[in-house]
């Protein structure tokens, strides 16, 4: 009797993991529908993630913006941040070829990925929660920009205004700033 109690307490103690797994790596049905809508034919979700905290700060700091409880997606062609309710919600949408950098710091509650874009800085933060379910996350990302950028390779962006340029200019055609070569 007392052992097929325990396995029935181990059986259910694996299916409320794999219950929390699920809300915090797999998308709401209403949000997975109108994100396979916005999607462009050939792109792919590479990960899905639910992120504590989502931080917009463009060029004019006064625009900032914050979401808390939104969703990380990343796909072969973009990030993408969405807010979390009934519907998809974009937040966010950040092409992965215009991204110049990308950082990732893990702490003691949370870690963070920060993104740089032309005139733009994305901070994403995870919790612990979600970290324990993708121990990789700054791998694909930078795997998924690897692979954004060679199918791109003779383009860039400003990093001044974000234009799209022919990759060996020296200055840019929208704002006239000496570009680094």
């Amino acid at each position: 009797m007392f052992d097929f109690l325990s396995q029935i307490i181990r059986e259910l103690k694996l299916w409320i993991n794999e219950r929390k797994k699920a809300a915090l790596t797999e998308l709401p049905q209403g949000i997975k529908t109108g994100l396979l809508k916005h999607l462009k034919p050939q792109e792919e979700i590479l990960l899905t993630l639910r992120s504590f905290r989502a931080i917009y700060k463009p060029p004019r700091w006064i625009d900032s913006n914050t979401f808390f409880n939104s969703w990380f997606i990343l796909t072969n062609h973009r990030i993408i941040v969405a807010r979390n309710s009934s519907s998809f919600k974009k937040f966010r949408d950040i092409l992965l070829h215009t991204v110049n950098q990308t950082e990732y710091e893990e702490g003691e509650r949370e870690s963070r990925l920060t993104i740089h874009s032309p005139g733009t800085v994305d901070i994403i933060e995870f919790l612990k929660e979600v970290r324990a379910h993708c121990e990789d996350i700054e791998g694909m990302v930078k795997k998924a920009l690897k692979e954004a950028y060679t199918m791109k390779p003779d383009v860039a962006f400003c990093y001044e205004c974000g234009s799209q340029i022919p990759r060996h200019s020296k200055f840019c055609p929208e704002c006239g700033i000496r570009l680094l070569t």
